[in-house]
């Protein structure tokens, strides 16, 4: 999907965009460039799997669609990216002056954070593959039955707080907003 389709799903908009829309899009992109400070933090951990239990570290997760997803991996990487603070500013003083501002500078953000986060596990899947190995897409809490609670874990593990200024509300969300936290399962080329 080209950019400008990713930030049209993102706002919700079916077709093709108009010219005013393409400039909206074009100035939003603009003014998200120069606050966006994409960072991420990532370890290698091993996992063990028995039945829908996955450990990892010292982390007890159940979760039928993340044990799924691990399904005969060898180990994980734990993961976490965030666009920083200051676009989560940004798109809170644009609020107050202009919504439809505000709503694209999000899509925006959130096309970049998953633009960010693609070009992560790519990274990692050309790395592994040089050593036989494969990754399974990114898996993040709240998917499918994978508690949103396990983001405490996660965090904690990465200690994103001091590394990336990755912190989390009483309820589980990422805060700066546009951040994503993961788990990527790998295994032998030959084992799946």
């Amino acid at each position: 999907m080209n950019r400008i389709k990713h930030i049209l799903h993102y706002m919700g908009h079916k077709g093709p965009a108009d010219n005013n829309l393409e400039q909206l899009i074009s100035s939003s992109l603009d003014e998200l460039n120069k606050v966006s400070d994409p960072r991420h933090v990532m370890i290698q951990l091993p996992c063990n799997l028995k039945d829908n239990i996955i450990s990892i570290d010292s982390i007890k997760i159940e979760s039928s669609g993340l044990a799924e997803r691990l399904y005969n991996c060898t180990g994980v990487y734990i993961f976490a990216a965030t666009l920083g603070a200051e676009v989560d500013r940004l798109i809170f003083s644009r609020s107050k002056i202009d919504s439809s501002v505000s709503l694209c500078i999000q899509a925006c953000a959130s096309a970049q954070i998953e633009d960010y986060c693609n070009n992560i596990e790519n990274e990692l899947s050309y790395d592994l593959g040089k050593r036989g190995l494969k990754i399974n897409p990114r898996f993040s809490p709240g998917y499918s039955d994978f508690d949103i609670s396990h983001q405490t874990d996660i965090l904690r593990l990465l200690s994103a707080d001091k590394k990336i200024g990755l912190c989390e509300t009483k309820a589980h969300m990422l805060t700066p907003l546009k951040s994503v936290s993961g788990i990527i399962g790998f295994y032998l080329k030959d084992e799946k």
